[in-house]
């Protein structure tokens, strides 16, 4: 359970960069980086990040390219936000290995635990303050 809540807590230190801000009222914000948080090479993770974009190309229309890190620089991985229903990125995040994915609806922004058991949706607070530009 300690590493669990480790990895919990680390979730909630993050920031992201995006060069466009998406339009659409709530959104995903999807990785296939470090399935389960075990870290794979750089190629390996590139790789799987291109095949979530063709996947999610699938699904809608709605994209962005984001990059989530943590605040101390400490891990960083590309990722995608994408508009999508909650309960479809959540099955998304699941079948991609991911232990939680983050979620903003209006102005705020929520840690949704996929994989990691014991944890509910946390709000983490207001989305911009989350952006590093």
């Amino acid at each position: 359970m300690c590493e669990q809540l480790s990895l919990w807590c680390s979730y909630q230190s993050v920031v992201f960069n995006l060069k466009q801000h998406p339009v659409y009222p709530c959104f995903a914000i999807l990785t296939a980086f470090n399935p389960r948080s075990i870290v794979i090479s750089h190629q390996v993770n590139k790789k799987r990040h291109h095949m979530l974009v063709n996947e999610l190309s699938t699904l809608t229309l709605q994209l962005r390219p984001i990059s989530c890190s943590a605040i101390d620089g400490d891990w960083q991985e590309l990722g995608v936000m994408a508009g999508l229903p909650l309960a479809s990125a959540i099955n998304l995040a699941r079948r991609w290995g991911q232990n939680a994915i983050y979620w903003v609806e209006g102005n705020d922004l929520y840690l949704v635990p996929v994989l990691l058991q014991g944890h509910e949706i946390q709000r983490l607070g207001d989305w911009p303050s989350f952006l590093y530009t």
